[in-house]
């Protein structure tokens, strides 16, 4: 059981390059920081990124291949369970800490008791950053959260807000990964319809043509006389303000489609919104204030 994090990473293949594309967009949260943890780093690829930067970051996971694994690609990570690891931690003494799909893993008390270690850990001003499936993504509901065996509960972004804020840390942002946006829709056109393509009634027309005799040529142009002399120009009047007027509802009707469309395009949007979702927190000063 100590490989089955790793062996599952391969069977969905996982691949650094898409990790590295994915927590990339988390990087830029740990400008600044010199030392930060990555808790349940599974293979690494965070642990890379942060080192890329010149941050002086480690990794731990509790996974034996995991770790050989990352450590094989030069990358420092160290075997260990996190709770363990957050025990053993010099208080204050780290920048940031990081942790990416670790809370789904964990039941409420867990998840409180971590945090409440993580804060003991950061120093005043350091941060922390924690990663899981967005509870408000479709997809997540459907697919993704029930693919992997490990999983015990979503966790709503206020949800743990309320947890960071009742370890004792302050200034909570959360947010979305748009690196996971919209897997359901990602290549489908916004939902609208062409506003004027009403085309008016056209008045001029011709008889339609028939196997052609002298009889039928006469009465076909008296025909035409008569209607230029006593149609047409009855017409000229009144299409114009029929024109006018079905372009008028036409447009007023194609604008309320138009409206309802982007209602349900906006719907469909918000079902399926990325994937993942975060949370970053502070730890205050000595002495400071603790903002929501």
């Amino acid at each position: 059981m100590s490989s089955l994090d790793y062996e599952f990473l391969r069977f969905i293949g996982v691949l650094p390059e898409n990790q590295r594309r994915i927590q990339g967009f988390y990087v830029p949260f740990f400008a600044g920081c010199q030392r930060v943890v990555d808790l349940a780093c599974g293979d690494g690829d965070f642990v890379a990124l942060l080192g890329e930067q010149g941050i002086d970051a480690l990794g731990i996971d509790l996974d034996e291949s995991c770790c050989a694994a990352a450590q094989a690609r030069g990358i420092p990570v160290r075997c260990q369970d996190v709770f363990d690891y957050l025990r053993e931690c010099e208080p204050d003494s780290l920048d940031g800490i990081f942790s990416a799909h670790l809370m789904e893993h964990l039941h409420y008390q867990a998840v409180a008791e971590l945090l409440q270690l993580a804060c003991a850990a950061l120093r005043p001003g350091g941060r922390i950053l924690l990663v899981t499936p967005n509870v408000r993504s479709l997809y997540a509901h459907l697919d993704s959260f029930y693919l992997h065996f490990g999983h015990v509960s979503f966790y709503h972004p206020e949800l743990l807000r309320f947890f960071l804020l009742h370890a004792g840390l302050t200034d909570v942002q959360t947010g979305t990964n748009p690196e996971t946006a919209m897997p359901l829709w990602r290549d489908r056109p916004p939902l609208g319809v062409t506003k004027g393509a009403f085309v008016p009634l056209d008045i001029e027309f011709e008889l339609p043509a028939r196997h052609d005799t002298a009889w039928r040529r006469l009465t076909r142009r008296c025909k035409m006389y008569l209607a230029q002399t006593l149609v047409w120009p009855y017409l000229h009047q009144i299409v114009p303000q029929i024109n006018a007027q079905l372009t008028h509802q036409m447009n007023v009707r194609l604008s309320e489609l138009d409206r309802q469309l982007v209602q349900i395009d906006g719907m469909f949007r918000q079902l399926d919104a990325p994937v993942e979702c975060y949370a970053l927190a502070i730890k205050p000063p000595v002495g400071g204030a603790i903002n929501t």
